[in-house]
């Protein structure tokens, strides 16, 4: 019983970050209808920005954190602007072609930029073990969830209480309708861009406290959030959240009791699994709106 409460509180900690990178997914999917397959590559290159500010530039956080934030901005306006809204207009499948090529693009920025062994961040708080019951947990895994928890609520509140929230939330409904309503949908795009790289760039910097700044293993991690996605629907933003949790306590308890059968590694393969299962049998997802497509 011991066991399984450890991994269950593992699973949890984890799971609750993967929601929040899962969160970057469906904004975008929500405005423009566009699966990011370069979500993962964003991810690492947000961790190894934030690094450069903090190591590369000696910079202290409360100077580095505006600029930080700067920088993301300026990145999802670009895409958005440069990349996504040249191909309105075009087969839904330019778009995601152009985010696969645009994954490989900040593949490539990271290896010029930052070549060789990953990168380890300072530790902002110190590393202590609490103990919840019979199960143990870093002080570090509670402050992460905890700022994944504050960033739900303040994404929520921004999603349901300001303008600009709730024109996102009118284009995600209906692109022409929001746009004869006054609402500038292009603009409302260029907002998805950057409030998903925003998001995704706290997801791989709290996992990088933890595990360091690596390009494989964050690209990998952005790669589950996908997972997360198509378990809990890919316009259901309830459904990230959930979803990221069942992810993190799955691959928690699953690799803590088959591991030792076949030699370890199930923590990475668990969320493949559960995709396909999801695309077998539910294919919309615990939450997703499902559709009635003619071929």
């Amino acid at each position: 019983m011991t066991f399984l409460l450890q991994m269950i509180v593992s699973g949890l900690l984890s799971g609750a970050v993967y929601a929040l990178m899962a969160l970057a997914v469906v904004v975008i999917y929500k405005s423009s209808s566009i699966f990011n397959f370069a979500h993962g590559s964003m991810v690492a290159f947000a961790a190894f920005l934030m690094w450069s500010l903090i190591v590369q530039f000696e910079l202290p956080l409360l100077a580095a954190l505006p600029l930080y934030v700067g920088c993301l901005f300026l990145v999802g306006y670009l895409i958005q602007r440069l990349i996504i809204q040249p191909l309105t207009g075009q087969p839904l499948m330019a778009a995601v072609m152009a985010t696969i090529a645009l994954g490989d693009v900040f593949a490539g920025i990271i290896t010029l930029i930052w070549p060789g062994p990953g990168r380890t961040l300072p530790h902002v708080f110190s590393s202590k073990t609490l103990h919840l019951g019979p199960a143990v947990m870093s002080s570090e895994g509670l402050i992460n969830f905890s700022i994944c928890v504050l960033a739900f609520l303040a994404f929520f509140i921004f999603f349901q209480k300001t303008r600009i929230g709730l024109a996102m939330r009118g284009t995600a409904e209906d692109h022409a309708l929001a746009q004869s309503e006054g609402i500038r949908v292009s603009w409302i795009f260029v907002v998805s861009w950057i409030v998903a790289i925003l998001l995704a760039a706290v997801g791989g910097i709290l996992m990088s406290s933890l595990y360091g700044v690596n390009s494989a293993p964050l690209h990998g991690l952005g790669m589950k959030s996908l997972a997360v996605v198509i378990l809990g629907g890919l316009e259901s933003i309830p459904g990230a959240i959930i979803g990221g949790l069942l992810i993190g306590l799955i691959e928690s308890v699953g690799a803590g009791y088959l591991d030792p059968y076949v030699g370890g590694g199930l923590n990475d393969l668990m969320p493949f699994v559960v995709i396909l299962l999801v695309l077998i049998f539910k294919p919309y997802g615990l939450f997703g709106y499902e559709r009635i497509e003619r071929m």
